[in-house]
């Protein structure tokens, strides 16, 4: 198995345009690596999969979701044999935003509070984890709180870019963006002031490319609080130049479960979503989006808004809803895929939050509680043509749900293929601990493989703990029998 240091990431470019294209015999073809979780001294209860290069694959072993606290970075070898581990103190201070590898180690971005100023800072940490730099990417003035900092980095792990929410010394919304060139630290800074009458701006998407090429969605709520169907603008350029927030749609409808990403081969960013005319969690069709390098500031270019055929919505929520005049809703975009055909492959998964109420009794007197119950249900898989047409759609139905412990074993893990798209879930729809792989090829056929199956003891993995770590393989952490293991799926 090749682990050259900027190759697999190349590769990976090269073969996500492509993966849409090619055949698709022996779909499920992949081996399954286990091994135990960690073989040193780290402490707390979650790893979440940071990355791989030459050097092996690098996990972070953390305490809780918020990075508030310190934490472990481990290294395995690809095999995932166990062989350092490095304890990272941020300090009360602290914030982690954004942790990655690249070529030459890893990379930590994170805010640091200094005599009432906050900073934001990196560490380039060696691949063998004994070695380290720092340095500072400035103050960061009028920012509130962590939250409003997002971080992306580009697939050829060169460059990283933070987007900054601030608010400028008379009061008003402003928009930073500080780019970061890892072989050669240089930094460039750009910033604007919100050019409309707001209360509250919100950077909902962001994306990075291999150039500096960087692009951001926000949204906003007005003066009153209350949400304007034309909500998203869009921000973007590269290190030499910036382009201001301009709409992304000029008309009355809301978009929701919205994504995007950054197409190599077209030099685009593209930008997706779902689209209602009157509701904003409804799901009436898609809507694309193209956010070229060289298009004129102010404009934007919609390749199509399109409605979902009855077939589609029947399949989504059955033919007697359908008849009741219903259209899906809370459907999210996980991934885009871009092609180098022009097309595009769109993975959505239906997710919502209810209420669970419980009454219990404290000296004879009724007391009430609530807890929220998060659910991860079917995944929709829509492919579309250069001109964004729809050429297919497939549905997986699945019913998961749980409360906010339970829930982190919900939702959907996605890796791509030479020439197939890999997803991986638990389905415990029957409470049978099933760990499920589907592979859709390039006209959207499907095949699903049992991974794990047990009746008597728990088998799981958190896949928003996993990632990608190479063209053809996935790493994450998986509950299997109590015990933690750590377990790469390799496609062949």
């Amino acid at each position: 198995m090749p682990h050259g240091n900027a190759n697999f990431e190349i590769r990976l470019i090269r073969i996500i345009a492509i993966w849409f294209l090619l055949g698709s015999a022996n779909l499920l073809a992949q081996k399954v690596t286990l091994n135990a979780l960690p073989g040193g001294k780290s402490i707390y209860s979650h790893y979440r999969v940071v990355g791989e290069n030459a050097a092996g694959i690098y996990l972070m072993n953390y305490r809780d979701a918020d990075m508030r606290k310190n934490f472990t970075v481990i290294r395995v070898n690809h095999s995932l044999e166990y062989l350092q581990e490095k304890p990272i103190e941020l300090g009360k201070r602290g914030r982690l935003i954004k942790l990655f590898t690249w070529d030459s180690g890893i990379c930590m971005l994170y805010l640091e509070r200094i005599k009432q100023q906050t900073f934001l800072q990196y560490r380039m940490i060696s691949p063998g984890l004994d070695k380290e730099f720092a340095g500072s990417l400035g103050i960061v003035p009028g920012l509130e709180s962590a939250e409003a900092v997002t971080a992306e980095y580009s697939i050829n792990r060169q460059w990283c870019a933070i987007w900054t929410e601030q608010v400028s010394e008379q009061g008003l919304q402003k928009l930073g963006i500080t780019l970061f060139h890892l072989p050669t630290h240089q930094k460039w800074q750009q910033e604007c002031l919100i050019p409309f009458s707001s209360r509250l701006v919100n950077v909902q998407e962001a994306s990075l490319g291999n150039e500096g090429q960087h692009a951001c969605a926000v949204t906003f709520d007005d003066e009153s609080g209350r949400r304007s169907p034309i909500r998203f603008f869009a921000a973007f350029g590269d290190k030499e130049r910036f382009k201001p927030l301009f709409p992304i749609n000029a008309s009355s409808f809301h978009i929701n479960g919205e994504e995007l990403v950054r197409d190599e081969f077209a030099n685009r960013f593209v930008f997706s979503g779902f689209w209602d005319e009157n509701k904003e969690e409804r799901s009436g069709g898609t809507l694309i989006l193209s956010l070229h390098d060289t298009i004129q500031e102010g404009r934007t270019e919609l390749l199509a808004r399109t409605t979902f055929s009855s077939g589609l919505v029947s399949e989504l929520i059955g033919a007697s809803a359908q008849e009741k005049g219903r259209i899906p809703e809370n459907m999210f975009i996980r991934k885009i895929v871009p092609r180098s055909d022009g097309g595009n492959l769109i993975i959505a998964e239906k997710f919502y939050i209810t209420q669970h109420l419980e009454t219990f009794y404290i000296n004879g007197i009724p007391q009430t509680s609530s807890k929220n119950v998060y659910h991860y249900d079917d995944v929709l898989l829509l492919s579309t043509n250069a001109m964004a047409e729809m050429e297919w759609f497939r549905v997986i139905h699945k019913r998961q749900s749980g409360f906010a412990g339970a829930g982190f074993y919900n939702g959907i893990a996605i890796y791509v293929c030479d020439s197939t798209a890999q997803l991986l879930y638990n389905d415990n729809a029957t409470q049978n601990n099933r760990v499920m792989h589907l592979s859709v090829d390039q006209k959207g056929a499907i095949l699903q493989k049992v991974l794990f199956n047990s009746d008597e003891v728990y088998t799981g993995f958190i896949p928003q703990e996993g990632r990608q770590v190479g063209y053809n393989r996935f790493v994450v952490s998986l509950n299997m029998d109590k015990q933690l293991m750590l377990m790469k799926v390799t496609a062949d």
